[in-house]
């Protein structure tokens, strides 16, 4: 299974995953542990059995670059349909790569990043940024467009929670802005773990250092539950926030790096 591409699914017609219409690939395997995580199914690097309406199944299952690019390729009409407007809204369809995080198996799908910029598809990729650095450069050198998570920015607190290194993740923040890619900052906004105040202030200073393309403040949600079940795991247990919160949290981000930001319906 060396050069072979471990997914859990491949999502067409998705139209929050990125501009215009895409077909999302979901990677599996993850850097990070974050305890809202609603994909559980993609955090391990390996398949893995499940159980869900009395019917056993896989989660994951490995596919060349071949195989991969000729799934994703059916959708090339809808790529080539630009959206309205300007700025973000206008740029084509295409496919994001997601997951877990798709960077871990940058190396193995490099000849498909190439292929598909070869053929005209716009490419994004949906990431938490704690990666080696080698990896990034690889999705640098071909992708178009980096979905990039802000969570917690306190270094002990990064790695008790997330079991992630802070040190990588701003590395690999600075090297995208340095060579000028475009970058979308997300940021899960879950009780309890990333919305104290000197949390805010902390992501709300990185998003003025390096002024973005947009933010979008993404609220928490349970739309995992039954995936945590299926696999024989407790769901989380999330603390609310309220829609007040967020709305006074976009305006936070609106009054000071004067960014455009969004506050998501999932």
């Amino acid at each position: 299974m060396k050069d072979k591409i471990l997914i859990t699914n491949i999502q067409r017609f998705s139209l929050h995953d990125g501009p215009g219409i895409r077909t999302t690939v979901f990677c599996k395997g993850c850097s990070l542990r974050c305890p809202w995580c609603a994909n559980p199914e993609n955090l391990e690097p390996q398949p893995e059995q499940y159980v869900k309406g009395g019917k056993q199944g896989t989660y994951g299952r490995f596919v060349t670059c071949e195989e991969l690019y000729g799934e994703v390729i059916k959708d090339a009409l809808f790529y080539r349909q630009r959206g309205q407007g300007t700025g973000l809204e206008a740029l084509p369809g295409g496919v994001t790569w997601s997951g877990g995080e798709a960077l871990l198996q940058a190396d193995r799908l490099e000849p498909l990043f190439q292929k598909l910029r070869e053929a005209g598809v716009h490419q994004c990729v949906e990431t938490c940024l704690f990666v080696p650095p080698d990896k990034l450069a690889i999705a640098m050198e071909y992708l178009d467009l980096f979905y990039v998570d802000i969570k917690i920015l306190d270094k002990e607190r990064c790695k008790s929670i997330l079991h992630g290194e802070l040190e990588l993740y701003l590395t690999n923040v600075k090297a995208l802005f340095v060579a000028q890619k475009p970058v979308v900052f997300r940021v899960p906004v879950i009780g309890g773990y990333t919305d104290g105040e000197e949390n805010v202030e902390a992501i709300i200073d990185l998003i003025r250092q390096h002024r973005p393309l947009k933010v979008e403040l993404i609220k928490e949600h349970n739309l995992g539950q039954s995936k945590y079940i299926s696999l024989g795991k407790k769901p989380p247990e999330l603390h609310t926030v309220t829609d007040e919160f967020m709305e006074s949290y976009k305006e936070k981000i609106l009054d000071r790096p004067d960014i455009p930001t969004e506050v998501c319906k999932v």
